[in-house]
């Protein structure tokens, strides 16, 4: 017969390390690896992270490297690109061919929304969506974000971050159809679970790209949201007073 396998927490490590070096003067050097092994075997929280119309993955990611540094300390953040490729950057800057901007979405000539549905699809295509725990997104990203959360996709999705992100009904219109598709029994609508999921909103005082009252209707359409202004504009806030209400947020729902 098998012996049964006994795990041991990080904190039960350390008293048994403890308890055993004052026997054996190797015992330590045997339960720290214990105890090191259980810490690197954790398993940190992870960030999907989804950037703004046109920027791409790695662009994001170093637009926001002050705030990026300091939250993976904790966490895990997987950033991915959007599936449209813009051939035009913004207000006609050079594009990298080699690394393009992207969107997640489009506008058509009538002023709709197109491709929501696909872009909502990708995402959730890009990652293990048991493994995120958090949805964090820039402009278009950020509406994307708060829309997935209503999505039914990630079910053990614990709260959404944006930054500069306008409200967009097309997005939760497609969200509510997925969430449909996702339910497999008569319980709580999946969408309505979604917009529970808390969410902190931030919105530029100086954004002359997403006014600010489109942010305050996303907190307010979206469900379950804390709206904060910052004094900037358009951009994912890096400073130390911003960051840190995101770390104060993450850790209140996360961890």
């Amino acid at each position: 017969m098998n012996k049964p396998t006994m795990l041991l927490l990080p904190s039960m490590a350390i008293l048994l390390a403890t308890h055993l070096s004052n026997r054996n003067p190797f015992a330590s050097l045997r339960t720290t690896h214990l105890f090191m092994t259980a810490a690197e075997n954790a398993r940190k929280p992870k960030i999907l992270c989804l950037h703004g119309k046109f920027q791409n993955a790695s662009t994001f990611s170093n637009k926001i490297a002050g705030a990026r540094r300091k939250i993976a300390r904790g966490y895990d953040m997987l950033f991915i690109d959007g599936p449209i490729v813009l051939e035009d950057g913004y207000k006609g800057d050079p594009v990298n061919k080699d690394n393009p901007p992207r969107a997640w979405w489009l506008r058509s000539e009538d002023g709709s929304h197109i491709f929501v549905r696909d872009a909502l699809v990708h995402a959730i295509g890009q990652c293990n969506r048991e493994e995120i725990d958090v949805i964090l997104g820039f402009s278009q990203g950020g509406t994307l974000a708060t829309a997935l959360a209503s999505s039914g996709a990630f079910p053990n999705l614990k709260c959404v971050i944006t930054a500069g992100a306008p409200y967009v009904a097309d997005a939760f219109d497609e969200a509510a159809k997925l969430a449909e598709e996702y339910q497999n029994d008569k319980s709580t609508s999946l969408y309505e679970l979604g917009l529970g999921i808390p969410k902190f909103h931030m919105a530029g005082e100086n954004d002359a790209l997403v006014a600010v009252e489109s942010t305050e209707s996303l907190c307010e359409k979206g469900g379950s949201g804390t709206f904060v202004v910052h004094e900037q504009g358009h951009l994912f806030p890096t400073r130390a007073l911003r960051v840190q209400q995101v770390l104060d947020f993450l850790a209140n729902h996360v961890n």
